[in-house]
């Protein structure tokens, strides 16, 4: 029963939902998730999660050239969880943006408010071009492999930018400018697995890999995302 559309809460509920108790696991909603620069030339191989937290080079528009951190992949050792820690996966998910870099931020990086024409639809272009190719291949231990699939925009991002934008015209001539506001995501249903269950210590790896060398049309770097999504489980010191 409920009380004004709210379920009652009996104290066998709440008991399983008690924090912190020692020797006893808890169960918190949070993705895995990892992020790799996109080169303007394309890249044929990206191995995800196989460098943690202060390992690698960032990704992180403006952060420059330092090496991983929380803005970037939140495990802290390579392709598998530390001990004490499993994780329940139920999707995944890939995000891809255009004109990032660690070397500046996405305002910067792109051509500037004013267009010309040669430069109209750059950030669209980008995301289709890229999202057309790519097989992700998620492998449990040495040969199991669990997703296989592609091209890339069969794993949209769950959210994405909303927006309605008005847009100045840009001469046919090629002398005058304008301002242009676009923005594409890859979109439709979030690409679900059937439930996989990685044990801590246990190894995985996850990669993009591409039949041939992609350039961004816009050839600015960009960056590229991958979301395991799917519940922590997780030892109560």
């Amino acid at each position: 029963m409920s009380a004004g559309g709210r379920p009652i809460l009996t104290p066998t509920y709440l008991q399983n939902h008690t924090v912190g108790v020692a020797g006893q696991q808890d169960v918190i909603w949070n993705p895995l998730y990892d992020s790799i620069s996109y080169p303007s030339a394309g890249q044929l191989l990206f191995s995800f999660y196989a460098n943690p937290q202060g390992q690698g080079t960032s990704s992180t528009p403006g952060a420059g050239a330092v090496a991983k951190s929380i803005y970037d992949t939140n495990l802290q050792i390579g392709n598998q969880l530390t001990a004490g820690n499993e994780f329940y996966m139920i999707g995944s998910e890939s995000l891809f943006f255009p004109g990032v870099s660690n070397a500046a931020l996405p305002s910067t990086v792109l051509p500037g408010r004013v267009n010309l024409p040669t430069t109209v639809g750059y950030f669209v272009n980008d995301v289709f071009s890229v999202g057309v190719g790519g097989i992700k291949t998620l492998t449990v231990g040495t040969d199991r492999k669990y997703i296989q699939d592609g091209p890339l925009n069969l794993f949209p991002p769950a959210t994405r930018l909303a927006m309605v934008a008005a847009l100045a015209e840009v001469s046919a001539t090629g002398t005058g400018a304008g301002i242009e506001v676009t923005y594409a995501a890859w979109s439709g249903e979030t690409y679900t697995v059937v439930p996989i269950y990685l044990q801590s210590n246990q190894n995985w790896t996850l990669t993009v890999q591409f039949a041939a060398l992609i350039p961004t049309p816009s050839l600015q770097i960009g960056r590229l995302m991958d979301r395991m999504r799917g519940y922590l489980v997780r030892q109560a010191t």
